[in-house]
């Protein structure tokens, strides 16, 4: 295997792991702590049907900053706190998986 590629692939799939694990920990204490903001995020009260696997809504969420027109202050405030940390883990996720993808078609495997 190249050594680019290889360094690149392992930036994307660390970039997963962080992203998953400070998205499923902002998930847990907003459904925990704050389940009035859980419902107006429009999250599901059990996690089924791969839910899980799909952060886009929740940063989209975050991004748009929609938590602020909920009525729970703590929630926003929770939302507000953490809005940057989820944003970045996300947008690292993005940037490191689109290296990876150019490294491998100028360098291949």
């Amino acid at each position: 295997m190249n050594p680019f590629t290889a360094i690149a692939g392992t930036l994307f799939a660390a970039a997963i792991a962080v992203e998953t694990a400070v998205w499923l920990a902002f998930l847990n204490r907003l459904r925990v702590r704050h389940p009035q903001q859980w419902l107006h995020a429009e999250q599901p009260i059990i996690w089924q049907d791969r839910t899980v696997m799909s952060a886009r809504s929740t940063m989209l969420y975050l991004h748009h900053r929609e938590y602020a027109d909920s009525l729970d202050r703590d929630g926003i405030r929770y939302c507000d706190r953490y809005r940057a940390v989820m944003l970045l883990a996300y947008w690292f996720t993005a940037a490191t998986g689109s290296a990876a993808l150019m490294t491998l078609a100028f360098y291949g495997w």
